[in-house]
């Protein structure tokens, strides 16, 4: 997620802190790769458990027109897993995505989003209705006079493991000229801007997920549930153009894993809390 200065003037909405409190699940252009752990389970099936992750956005279109913004992108996320000890989760596991988003001014300080992100999740033997589902997010945000602004509503997203609906509420200011902080649920984010071309941040956020899949040796179709916190500290630096590299490393927290095995049991582990770390390259313009 990109993190844009709150350069604001309330009367022009459209130019606030664009990335801010976008959305905590909208993935920024580019593309990067993340590990997690191994790490021994503190409960339940399995002797070790971790994850890769190759995750690419495209952008696809920008429009603006009055005091109304739409956008799409095209997103891909792959996630390999090791779950030692058990004969579940023994596919590839992807995420493919059309995140849209519409935003509105509705007067001189408020602004209503909306945004939808329809998609497959799936281990490509499964791709038909069983495997569609879409994150939503239906927010409205109040702009105070010095930049900052209030921000509520709902959300429906995957990473958390299920398709629950969640409260969204936030507040973003400038804690100083160059340290913008951003404190709610379901994510907080404090990043500071050291020159043009150099930052860092801390954030917390939920980086889990659900996906459907054929089982070896099974019929029909079963879920995979995915339920993980991150709280990373990272950095971001502008190599040339348009492109910048981004590094993170964290801890995760309160992690469970839910999937069926090749006998068609259903089996579960918490994972214990471990590392991770993450590398990418970002599109920005």
């Amino acid at each position: 997620m990109t993190f844009i200065p709150m350069r604001i003037d309330v009367r022009n909405i459209g130019t606030v802190v664009a990335g801010c409190l976008c959305s905590w699940a909208a993935a920024a252009n580019g593309l990067y790769w993340a590990n997690e752990g191994p790490a021994a389970p503190e409960n339940g099936a399995g002797t070790e458990f971790g994850r890769s992750e190759l995750s690419l956005t495209l952008p696809l279109e920008y429009k603006k027109r009055g005091a109304e913004q739409v956008s799409s992108s095209f997103h891909l996320d792959m996630s390999k897993f090791r779950w030692s000890g058990t004969t579940a989760l023994q596919n590839d596991y992807f995420w493919i995505s059309l995140p849209l988003e519409y935003r509105q001014k509705r007067g001189k300080n408020a602004e209503f989003l909306l945004r939808a992100e329809p998609g497959f999740m799936t281990d490509f033997n499964v791709l038909d209705s069983e495997s569609l589902a879409m994150n939503a997010d239906l927010i409205g945000r109040i702009y105070r006079r010095s930049g900052a602004f209030w921000q509520f509503g709902l959300t429906v997203n995957r990473e958390f493991g299920d398709f629950n609906p969640r409260p969204v509420i936030g507040m973003a200011t400038k804690a100083t000229r160059d340290t913008e902080v951003l404190l709610g649920f379901p994510q907080t984010r404090i990043q500071t801007r050291w020159s043009n071309d150099l930052s860092s941040y801390v954030h917390l956020r939920p980086a889990g997920g659900v996906w459907v899949e054929e089982v070896k040796d099974q019929t029909g179709t079963f879920k995979a549930n995915y339920t993980n916190w991150k709280l990373g500290l990272g950095g971001e630096f502008h190599w040339r153009g348009a492109l910048w590299l981004t590094a993170e490393l964290g801890q995760m927290r309160h992690r469970r894993i839910v999937a069926t095995d090749t006998t068609g049991v259903q089996v579960k582990a918490t994972p214990a809390d471990d590392r991770y770390w993450q590398a990418g390259i970002e599109l920005r313009y």
